[in-house]
């Protein structure tokens, strides 16, 4: 299936500086990233800092600062809530996505989540994939900030990441979870004990980790 790519901006009317947001939905989970824009010609104001990190962008009447991105993967996702601009996506622990569009294009990416997270199941035990995408989006420094979506993305499906526990920890879901499939679902009955050194799945009992040998608390 096709990614859907689309870009809005996404702060109130008039209001500076501008938030534009840029969306990705692919085969491995939705994706967003934030940048706040301003008139190239709008006036210096020393007090508020305006356009300090701020950069030219070349061909346009604006200057631009990367604000945050975000990911939940498809095997994330809690529940969808449903509000008049968008949707609401909850995953991972305290995660959550404003998904903004306009009201014309809402059967096309209500039907594109639907079959996403058919094919891919919620698990609700810690896992790596999704802890890297945790990595991703709380990184301080970007390689390229003003790349494309689709670029970071791909720059972070070749990065190798070390992940603390407490990274793995908070990809667990914990509470109900909204089901849409019951195909691939074996991993929703599983423990949710994971060894807090190398991530193997580990029995409530055991006290010493079948694959690394490290201690359990």
């Amino acid at each position: 299936m096709e990614n859907l790519t689309w870009s809005l901006r996404t702060s109130l009317d008039g209001e500076k500086p501008e938030i534009v947001s840029d969306y990705l939905l692919n085969e491995l989970g939705v994706f967003v990233k934030h940048e706040m824009r301003m008139p190239k010609k709008a006036k210096l104001t020393a007090l508020t800092g305006f356009r300090i990190g701020y950069k030219a962008i070349p061909g346009t009447d604006y200057r631009a600062a990367p604000m945050d991105r975000q990911a939940i993967l498809w095997k994330k996702i809690k529940r969808i809530e449903e509000f008049k601009d968008g949707l609401i996506i909850f995953g991972n622990s305290e995660d959550e996505i404003k998904l903004l569009f306009e009201e014309v294009n809402r059967d096309e990416i209500s039907s594109y989540i639907s079959s996403m997270r058919t094919a891919h199941p919620p698990i609700k035990t810690a896992d790596f994939d999704a802890a890297s995408w945790l990595c991703w989006q709380e990184d301080d420094e970007w390689t390229d900030p003003f790349a494309p979506l689709s670029e970071m993305i791909e720059e972070e499906l070749r990065t190798e990441r070390f992940l603390e526990p407490e990274v793995l920890a908070a990809t667990v879901l914990r509470g109900d979870v909204e089901m849409l499939g019951t195909e691939n679902n074996s991993e929703l009955d599983r423990n949710e004990k994971f060894c807090h050194n190398c991530g193997t799945w580990l029995s409530l009992d055991d006290n010493f980790c079948t694959e690394c040998g490290a201690k359990q608390d």
